[in-house]
C-alpha cells in the first residue's frame, strides 16, 4: 500500500471511529477547545504512525493508545491537569462508546432521536430543552415548571425509558 492510500485509510478509520474518539479523549482533556485540538492532532498521529498499526488488531483500542498518549502530552504542554480517572476506566468508557457503532450507526440513531424528539408531548418537549438545549440545572427547571426536583428526576426517567423505546423500535423497523 503506498503512503496516500495508507493515510486516507488511517482517515477513513479516525472518521468511522470519531465518536468514541470524541468521547475518550474528551474524558481526559476536560477542556472543550483543547480536546477538539486533540482530536484533530490524534488523526494526524494515527495517519502518521499507520505502518506501526497491526491490520490484524482490532482499530479501536489502538487508537484509543494513540489519543491517550496525544491527549496526555497536549495537556502537559497546555499546563492542564490529568484527568484523575484510572486508564483501566478509560479504556472501559472507550469500549463501551465504540459498541455504540461507527459514525453511521450514529447517524441513525441521532437521525432517530430526533423523530423521536419531535413525537414527545409539549410539556416534556419543553423539559428536554430546558436540561439538554439549554443546560439548565434540576433545579432551575424545577423552579421555572413548579415542580419538585425530585418529581423531575422521576419525569426524565421516564422520557429517557420513552426515547430509548422510540428509537429501538425505529432502529428496527429500519433494517
Amino acid at each position: 500500500m503506498n503512503n496516500e492510500s495508507a493515510q486516507e485509510t488511517a482517515f477513513r478509520q479516525v472518521m468511522a471511529h470519531r465518536t468514541m474518539l470524541r468521547a475518550y479523549i474528551g474524558a481526559i482533556v476536560k477542556d472543550p477547545d483543547l480536546a477538539e485540538d486533540t482530536l484533530s492532532d490524534v488523526g494526524i498521529e494515527i495517519a502518521r504512525a499507520w505502518g506501526k498499526y497491526d491490520p490484524e488488531r482490532p482499530f479501536a483500542p489502538w487508537a484509543r493508545g494513540v489519543a491517550r498518549r496525544v491527549a496526555l502530552a497536549n495537556l502537559r504542554k497546555s499546563g492542564g491537569r490529568p484527568v484523575l480517572l484510572d486508564f483501566d476506566v478509560l479504556d472501559a468508557v472507550g469500549a463501551e462508546i465504540e459498541t455504540l457503532g461507527n459514525e453511521s450507526t450514529m447517524e441513525s440513531r441521532r437521525q432517530a432521536l430526533h423523530l423521536c424528539l419531535d413525537r414527545l408531548s409539549e410539556r416534556n418537549g419543553d423539559l428536554i430543552r430546558l436540561r439538554y438545549f439549554e443546560n439548565r440545572t434540576v433545579r432551575e427547571i424545577a423552579a421555572l415548571v413548579s415542580r419538585s426536583t425530585e418529581a423531575l428526576y422521576m419525569a426524565y426517567s421516564r422520557i429517557h425509558a420513552a426515547l430509548s423505546e422510540c428509537v429501538e423500535r425505529r432502529l428496527e423497523s429500519a433494517s
